[in-house]
């Protein structure tokens, strides 16, 4: 590991192995803002111009000397069920834990929902990751039933796969889809199959989002590449309908997310959400 500074985003911790790079935010977040081959493009969407934000009464009343919130793009943590909390600004310095061969990126503890965030990132020899997401109730009480939920904010262009369950149940059903209030499913940018639903970037600004219980890894392909996701899904409760994947489109970024089972969490109790990623030509 290396310290950079990348854009507008300041310093960043470099991670490389092999043949591909990724670029981790100190200053803010965590993000991971970039992930590719060396010397390549970025699969992930980079909101230069700060065109995605969360401000208003609530921040001003709650998060006084915060900011609002800013997407800054890349792939980051956050709390379901989405609700304004969820947008907790992070603004501030990360702090970054060296161990061995995996690095550790930790947030501050969030005033409003006690909870403390991290995510441990380690490359193997392929330059392929494993990314485990934190949370640590720090605060004084239970907490209301959350939710891990890593999202990785796509650039254009970027088509999400989900593969979705064929086996045969008999009268019991086998899949289950979950749609969002502004999602037209008459859109060509969707597409729902028999053993997968698909979703397109493209130059759209009507938003779209569906969500689901996956049978397997889900997949990007982006500029060439491809980025797959692995999760391991245990059994329990899920939000959204019972999703542990979702993904969002609009007409600048696609975003692919997954989620971990929904649960109160005791004072000081650990929960971790990991995802293995892999990226080939």
């Amino acid at each position: 590991m290396q310290y950079v500074d990348y854009k507008q985003y300041g310093k960043c911790a470099k991670l490389s192995r092999g043949g591909k790079t990724m670029l981790v935010t100190v200053d803010l977040g965590p993000r991971v803002i970039y992930y590719g081959f060396d010397g390549g493009e970025n699969i992930f969407y980079e909101d230069e111009k700060d065109l995605i934000n969360k401000g208003g009464e609530y921040f001003d009343t709650n998060l006084p000397g915060k900011g609002i919130w800013h997407i800054y793009g890349g792939h980051r943590l956050w709390k379901c069920p989405e609700y304004l909390d969820t947008y907790y600004p992070d603004n501030a310095p990360v702090q970054v834990v060296e161990e061995g061969e995996s690095v550790t990126f930790v947030s501050e503890v969030e005033s409003t929902t006690g909870l403390q965030k991290s995510i441990k990132i380690t490359m193997d020899e392929m330059g392929d990751a494993r990314l485990e997401h934190k949370f640590v109730n720090k605060g004084k009480c239970v907490t209301p039933p959350v939710a891990l939920w890593a999202l990785s904010v796509m650039d254009k262009t970027a088509k999400a796969y989900i593969p979705i369950s064929t086996e045969d149940t008999g009268l019991l059903p086998n899949r289950n889809i979950t749609l969002w209030s502004y999602t037209d499913l008459k859109d060509d940018r969707l597409c729902i199959l028999n053993d997968a639903i698909t979703l397109q970037q493209k130059d759209v600004k009507q938003p779209i989002k569906i969500g689901t219980f996956a049978c397997g890894p889900v997949s990007v392909d982006i500029k060439g590449m491809k980025f797959t996701i692995e999760i391991n899904s245990p059994e329990g409760e899920y939000g959204d309908h019972h999703c542990n994947i979702e993904t969002y489109t609009n007409d600048i970024m696609l975003e692919i997310e997954t989620l971990s089972p929904i649960k109160s969490m005791a004072v000081g109790e650990e929960v971790v959400h990991t995802e293995k990623w892999s990226l080939t030509k």
